[in-house]
């Protein structure tokens, strides 16, 4: 499949000249890909919280009492544990502080609002969930909205994954143009549009294990997208000159 031979020529360092034969299907594929890359440790997460939490319904005898008083906890601090995830209940943390915190909760419902772990912001206030003022109602929500709870979260990652989107082209974009711009003066034959064709088969290559490393170890190491730089190096060693 054509598609995979611009891998195969990314990382073989082979006829680099030819990506300008990419066509636009192919950006658009890679630019899903990246933004599913980095989607996914959230979506990840999410389907786990929607798990855990629907299974709160099974415990109703291990969801300590409390009430949500002018939009915040009060109640007993109490750790649930449901098909391996721990779910926190505490009126003394806040999301913030959780955040900081290099922890095995999955979820809190903490003094000032909804913890989800590797969610983007982390945080959600009661408000979200207004029906919800007791231990009773909880329970109430998770038997009626179960269901409902999937539904909603493939809207949230079919959302965020457009959001993250409209971002990779806007950030890509302006890295390569400050290639391009250099290229330029550099007196090589230099095309914006190749540029960004190449760029996003660099991005995916390096994103996979990048992402690989976080679902497996924990943290995401940024720093190893300069792996791309022997490639960028590489496909504008082989621009050609501009004739005088």
């Amino acid at each position: 499949m054509k598609y995979f031979t611009f891998f195969k020529r990314l990382l073989t360092f082979k006829k680099y000249p030819l990506f300008r034969t990419a066509n636009f299907k192919h950006m658009l594929i890679n630019i899903m890909i990246i933004s599913i890359l980095i989607a996914l440790p959230n979506i990840i997460s999410l389907f786990q919280s929607v798990d855990a939490t629907s299974g709160l319904g099974s415990l109703e005898t291990e969801i300590p009492d409390f009430r949500i008083v002018d939009g915040e906890y009060v109640g007993e601090t109490e750790t649930v544990s449901i098909r391996g995830n721990d779910i926190l209940f505490s009126e003394d943390m806040t999301t913030d502080e959780m955040k900081d915190e290099s922890s095995s909760i999955l979820i809190g419902f903490l003094k000032d609002g909804i913890y989800i772990r590797d969610v983007q912001n982390s945080g959600f206030d009661y408000s979200y969930i207004s029906q919800v003022e007791t231990d009773e109602d909880l329970e109430t929500f998770i038997e009626q909205q179960t269901s409902s709870l999937y539904f909603y979260v493939l809207v949230y990652i079919v959302f965020f994954v457009a959001v993250i989107m409209f971002f990779a082209v806007i950030f890509l974009s302006a890295g390569i143009y400050v290639l391009h711009l250099i290229s330029q003066l550099m007196k090589k034959k230099s095309r914006f549009m190749n540029w960004f064709k190449f760029s996003t088969f660099a991005t995916v290559a390096v994103l996979v294990p990048m992402i690989a490393i976080q679902l497996t170890a924990g943290p995401l190491l940024w720093w190893l997208y300069l792996l791309t730089l022997p490639f960028y190096y590489h496909y504008y060693a082989k621009l050609p000159k501009v004739k005088a």
